[in-house]
């Protein structure tokens, strides 16, 4: 009986490899450790579990007998799904494993940005104690949020904001028809997020057409005392301008969790800034979410391996219209 094979990408937490072991899969690695792109997989490769680094249309066509690209998080735009779909590979995601914990790191990033708690911790350590009485924060309670996506993440950062911080909130979402929760308002257009809102906050995938979608127009529109958060795509905000904007005092700050060009460069118009606050694409990096996202990875190799549909398949409605679906 055929051992399939599972090329591992990147590093993952031990408790998804000791699963596809116990599952009696054979676990292989690159040759050479895997930053950007994935460039190169054994063609008798069965299915590939992928991280951040990007897999095009030539590692999936050399690879006949791949079945399933399972992705160690949401986001599929590292994946060529076009050419997975045509080849009759599924492409999985694991929706909920990190939720919470990005959810965590917004609402996080909003409370360092109103308590200036980042600036005051480097200037404390500089023996400036003064600075209590320079940094003068404003409390969320009252405030109003502001989200442009609500799904898995936007619900649970709404949820903690007005349920545990005492925040009003305003969602646009053409997907969504109701909310269902007290101090929530749906609201129909992008502009009255903008203009509105206390605090911005992205929860929306990236496509090409929404390149830039916050761009120097969009920020015009918010408050000056306002605050953007993108922990969700880079390339959604325009960053020369997002620079700008804090620079001219357009807009107050902003707390980034991702960036257009990944790794973010050394040198940055925006690492200039103090009102804003940076972190490496690690929202999600929490132990909890990280064992949560290689098992459920695993999880869906093993379900397709075994001839069964994978719990969240991600290209399914391209691959009904191919009929070509591997088993």
């Amino acid at each position: 009986m055929k051992r399939y094979k599972v090329m591992v990408a990147q590093p993952i937490a031990k408790e998804g490899l000791e699963r596809l072991e116990q599952a009696g899969l054979e676990v292989i690695y690159p040759e050479q450790p895997i930053d950007d792109r994935l460039l190169e997989v054994p063609e008798d490769c069965d299915a590939i579990l992928i991280r951040t680094a990007q897999i095009g249309r030539q590692v999936i066509e050399q690879c006949p007998q791949l079945k399933v690209i399972a992705r160690h998080g949401i986001g599929v735009d590292n994946i060529d799904m076009a050419a997975a779909s045509e080849k009759g590979i599924f492409v999985t995601n694991v929706p909920r494993s990190n939720t919470n914990s990005v959810a965590e790191h917004v609402v996080g990033m909003m409370i360092a940005l109103a308590h200036h708690i980042v600036k005051a911790d480097k200037e404390l350590r500089k023996g400036r104690f003064e600075v209590r009485n320079l940094f003068i924060g404003s409390e969320l309670a009252g405030k109003t949020l502001g989200l442009i996506g609500y799904g898995n993440i936007g619900r649970l950062v709404v949820n903690k904001c007005t349920s545990g911080l005492g925040m009003n909130a305003i969602v646009y979402d053409p997907y969504v028809k109701e909310v269902y929760l007290d101090g929530v308002r749906l609201v129909d257009s992008i502009e009255t997020i903008l203009t509105e809102s206390d605090f911005v906050s992205l929860h929306l995938p990236y496509l090409p057409e929404m390149h830039h979608f916050i761009n120097a127009e969009a920020l015009k529109k918010m408050k000056n005392s306002a605050y953007l958060i993108n922990c969700a795509r880079g390339g959604l905000v325009d960053e020369e301008a997002l620079y700008h904007a804090i620079q001219s005092g357009d807009i107050a700050g902003a707390g980034l969790d991702v960036f257009e060009d990944e790794p973010a460069p050394k040198q940055h118009l925006l690492w200039e800034l103090e009102q804003v606050i940076v972190t490496p694409h690690m929202a999600a990096h929490t132990k909890d979410a990280l064992i949560r996202m290689a098992v459920g990875a695993a999880d869906e190799i093993i379900a397709v391996l075994n001839g069964k549909e994978p719990a969240h398949c991600v290209n399914r409605h391209q691959l009904n219209r191919t009929g070509a679906i591997n088993q």
